[in-house]
């Protein structure tokens, strides 16, 4: 990283950033404390804001952003008719243009299957875990495990964290075997619909009725059957 004079001080990006935020942080604390000492006829209502803009007669012109405000044949498509499974879902099949985005709530229940075979996707994807207690937000509540490439190296997570799995490249079986508090576990993929080889040959025999394995073209599943509240059966 280059060094650049600047009077006296020598500054790189990651101190331009530091002083950026720390005037940041003054000028917001000088606001506040502004408001805080100003008459009560005047508060914030003299600042200028965004203006809001009404709600015409029929529907909002952005709803169609928010899953939150879809209705039941808008969002239910795909993965997207799995209720029970997810706490949130969205693809391009749902949203015009979103990439693949799930996040689910697991349980001790997650335990009690031999987790997600081997497999590869064509676009890159991120895998996030998270906690949910509160009060200590760094840690996992959970236990699972993620195999990584053709070797199949295994690495344990016990903590919060990011995976990255880059385009084509082979990982799990991913297995949970510890909860003592539920987790949110989060996928996402780089394209607007999913895509999934299973690899069921990385495994014996005898496992490859117990993991789930699934394939996935990457095409559309509007106008098809919906899924329910089951992971779809595997592919033959």
């Amino acid at each position: 990283m280059s060094l650049v004079k600047n009077g006296k001080r020598n500054t790189t990006r990651r101190g331009f950033v530091k002083e950026v935020a720390a005037g940041a942080a003054a000028a917001a604390m000088a606001g506040a404390l502004r408001a805080s000492l100003a008459p009560p006829d005047e508060g914030l209502i003299a600042a200028p804001g965004p203006m809001i803009q009404a709600p015409g007669p029929g529907e909002l012109k952005y709803r169609k952003y928010f899953t939150s405000e879809l209705r039941p044949e808008e969002l239910e498509i795909g993965y997207g008719a799995m209720k029970n499974m997810f706490l949130v879902f969205c693809d391009g099949d749902i949203i015009e243009g979103c990439h693949y985005f799930s996040a689910m709530l697991m349980g001790e229940s997650a335990t009690k299957t031999a987790g997600h075979g081997p497999h590869k996707h064509r676009d890159p994807e991120v895998l996030v875990a998270l906690g949910t207690d509160p009060d200590h937000p760094n840690e996992l509540g959970a236990e699972f495990f993620v195999c990584m490439g053709p070797e199949m190296e295994k690495h344990v997570v016990n903590k919060p964290a990011l995976i990255y799995v880059p385009a084509n490249f082979i990982h799990c079986p991913f297995t949970v075997t510890k909860v003592t508090r539920p987790f949110i576990f989060i996928q996402a993929e780089y394209a607007t619909k999913a895509t999934e080889t299973a690899l069921r040959d990385m495994v014996p025999p005898e496992m490859r009725n117990k993991y789930i394995f699934i394939d996935a073209d990457g095409s559309s599943d509007k106008g098809k059957p919906r899924f329910g509240s089951k992971v779809p059966p595997p592919s033959k």
